[in-house]
């Protein structure tokens, strides 16, 4: 994405070698060891230690006296080394999923929900290590239904529906966001304000074309087909895998009224990149990291506006 100013692109190094492997068993983690400079050294481990394995993540929670402290270490080209994507407790530490939307500091929130008789009857999101109780509206326009092993949310908004569904595909009582959809109301006025596409976007991608969930809080990453990043709310969003040679595009359809990429670019008030990751900051609140793409990679040819 070429801003048309150079001097924008702020080139330094992340000056980190520091790595991590982990020794996984049955799906648990029971050792892991830092590497750096070619010395290893083993880890301890506390009995109230947590770690959740997802993906290419490992999100490790530890119990201190200040309360729960959060790191999250990804290997992302797969190799079997992790780095430290999110560390709660060091502000060194680009914590990119601390933005608007209360982030579990993992690769993906997590969710929990009491069903009683067949019926949500409280909804609890993990923030920082600990399951936190987030209200259902009782006006009528929150929905929660149970459809096999999935839960799903059904928003009514003002002019159509937005239907989010969560899996717990290990059955550990924990759940993630599997996909979310916009169903326009039939009888919306013409010209009225709200997102355009109404394909159901996944929060896991597969080997085909899909169309990927950008939200606060969750890394977003495509696979190894032609993937859509589809950006719908302003936060701290951060986008992984994207590849212009793979024909991913980044949509906007906030349904907000965007009507183009000059009025986009209006709002950018910096771009940089850190030596590894590209950032688009429109203020203090709301941001785009595009992580391991370099300023040559993307131009705005990979970028459409749909509302």
């Amino acid at each position: 994405m070429d801003s048309g100013s150079d001097d924008l692109f702020d080139d330094s190094s992340s000056g980190s070698n520091k790595q991590f492997t982990f020794t996984i068993e049955n799906g648990e983690v029971v050792a892991y060891f830092e590497v750096e400079n070619g010395i290893v050294e083993q880890e301890s481990i506390d009995r109230n230690d947590l770690f959740v394995i997802d993906g290419d993540q490992i999100t490790l929670t530890e119990q201190t006296s200040n309360g729960p402290e959060v790191t999250v270490f990804s290997d992302s080209d797969g190799d079997g080394f992790y780095t430290i994507v999110f560390d709660s407790n060091d502000d060194s530490v680009s914590n990119d999923d601390s933005g608007d939307d209360d982030s579990s500091g993992g690769g993906h929130k997590a969710y929990k929900f009491d069903i009683a008789n067949g019926e949500v009857v409280a909804v609890f999101e993990l923030d920082d290590g600990v399951f936190e109780p987030e209200p259902i509206d009782d006006d009528g326009s929150e929905i929660y239904t149970i459809e096999g092993t999935e839960v799903v949310r059904t928003d009514l908004e003002a002019f159509g529906t937005e239907i989010t569904r969560y899996a717990d595909e290990d059955g550990d009582g924990i759940y993630f966001r599997v996909s979310e959809q916009w169903l326009p109301s039939s009888d919306a006025p013409a010209g009225s304000t709200m997102p355009q596409l109404t394909e159901a976007l996944r929060y896991s991608p597969t080997d085909g074309d899909d169309f990927i969930a950008v939200r606060g809080g969750d890394n977003s990453q495509g696979g190894l087909g032609a993937d859509s990043f589809v950006i719908r709310e302003a936060a701290h969003l951060r986008i992984e895998d994207f590849k212009s040679s793979d024909d991913d595009f980044l949509i906007f359809d906030t349904g907000r009224g965007l009507t183009s990429k000059e009025q986009l670019t209006s709002f950018i008030t910096d771009i940089h990149h850190d030596g590894h990751d590209l950032f688009f900051e429109f203020g203090a609140h709301v941001s785009i990291t595009l992580v391991g793409v370099q300023p040559s990679d993307i131009s705005w040819d990979d970028v459409s506006i749909l509302s």
